[in-house]
């Protein structure tokens, strides 16, 4: 498991996203601009930008008096950490409990199950 030591809450997750797709550092008016059908005010932003740097998932550049956000923790392993927990605490760290489930409850598709016989195909 990666260095997450704080769970992301789905508000600071909403950020997270916007930083990952930017291929710029961003200050709290442009993550505003990027949130969509969200009425956050800029001290609430920036309340979570506070959070999300004390978790140690993002940094800043200060320039004068202007922060510039960009993230240290990249999407993949964020998403590699929470699959983890989430196998560990409902599947009790077995993929193949994870895939049953998800057949039983006819949540694969067809296509879904043909790919996954060709990723585990051995050659």
């Amino acid at each position: 498991m990666s260095a997450i030591k704080h769970t992301i809450t789905d508000a600071e997750y909403e950020i997270m996203c916007i930083l990952w797709r930017s291929k710029e550092k961003l200050t709290v008016a442009d993550i505003i601009k990027e949130l969509n059908n969200n009425d956050w005010t800029a001290s609430t932003v920036a309340t979570f930008m506070a959070r999300l740097l004390k978790k140690g998932v993002i940094s800043c550049d200060k320039k004068g008096k202007i922060n510039y956000y960009f993230p240290v923790l990249k999407q993949s392993e964020y998403a590699l950490d929470e699959t983890e927990n989430l196998l560990s605490k409902i599947y009790k760290g077995s993929v193949k409990n994870l895939v049953a489930t998800l057949y039983e409850n006819k949540k694969l598709s067809n296509e879904d199950m043909s790919d996954l016989k060709k990723m585990f195909e051995l050659e």
